[in-house]
């Protein structure tokens, strides 16, 4: 069951969200889930389902747009490496 928030964001804050989206709650949700993704609270998957993204890419793309990249382990690199090389991805 969905757990709504209330928070007070101060002006300036308020501001510079409403400078990326006008529709706050959602760019407030995708933050907060994305931070939760970054620190491995959520799984990828498990983001991806929350925010109600189908695509990996896409999913990536909005990680980078929040400024929440997270850091890769070298195996988990060198598996995706390893699966787009099965793939055929490295002609």
């Amino acid at each position: 069951m969905p757990v709504e928030i209330a928070i007070q964001l101060p002006d300036d804050a308020a501001e510079k969200l409403r400078q990326q989206d006008n529709n706050l709650s959602q760019i407030g949700l995708e933050k907060l889930i994305c931070s939760l993704c970054r620190d491995g609270s959520l799984s990828e998957v498990e983001a991806m389902r929350d925010l109600g993204i189908t695509s990996r890419i896409a999913f990536e793309q909005l990680v980078a747009r929040h400024h929440l990249q997270r850091e890769w382990p070298a195996e988990e690199i060198e598996a995706e490496l390893a699966a787009i090389n099965r793939l055929g991805g490295d002609n």
